[in-house]
């Protein structure tokens, strides 16, 4: 295992998937859905001071970063007419299910049900991106979330107490953008066949 504080150096490398997808959705390449990058700012920020309050170190700077870029894209997404992505009602459906995680966070006040609802929740806001992936993966960076499972998953090898609240968000975020990637990338396929 690296020392803790090398977790910096993962979220470091997964933010740089984060700006890259920044940088494709400021010149109009990539087309982040709000309803997602909204809720993915949202959920990692509660898991992150969820892990704060129960001491979970470096490791959870990693979910704080994955919260931050999402604030940045989607702000950039209302600057420019390409980068738009026109939201459908399975996207509110999926987000309901994700404040209704919430909801059940605030009942229970239990940080690790906190950690796991914000899990559950992420996912549910994933779901209309993960679908945007595989049915229009020219829209996506599969860059972006290929660097951010690098990153996330050098996060991981600084994990000295495999207890859930150090390593859920984590692997949830190396499942996720490993998914996102590898859906995306099938865009390269499609031009080599051209």
């Amino acid at each position: 295992m690296l020392p803790e504080n090398f977790a910096i150096i993962g979220a470091l490398i997964a933010s740089t998937g984060g700006f890259y997808y920044l940088y494709e959705t400021i010149t109009g390449k990539s087309q982040p859905n709000r309803v997602t990058w909204s809720l993915w700012a949202l959920f990692p920020m509660i898991t992150f001071f969820a892990q704060r309050s129960q001491n979970v170190g470096a490791v959870s700077w990693v979910t704080f970063v994955s919260g931050f870029t999402p604030i940045l894209v989607v702000t950039a997404s209302f600057f420019n007419k390409k980068a738009y992505w026109k939201a459908k009602p399975l996207d509110y459906v999926c987000m309901l299910a994700g404040f209704i995680g919430l909801g059940l966070w605030a009942i229970t006040k239990d940080a690790n049900l906190a950690i796991a609802f914000s899990i559950i929740a992420d996912l549910f806001a994933a779901a209309p991106t993960v679908i945007k992936c595989y049915k229009h993966p020219k829209s996506e960076s599969w860059i972006a979330y290929g660097l951010s499972t690098i990153g996330f998953s050098f996060s991981l090898l600084t994990i000295h107490s495999w207890t859930f609240q150090n390593y859920a968000f984590v692997v949830y975020l190396v499942f996720i953008n490993a998914t996102m990637s590898i859906l995306s990338s099938r865009q390269v396929s499609k031009l080599e066949q051209s």
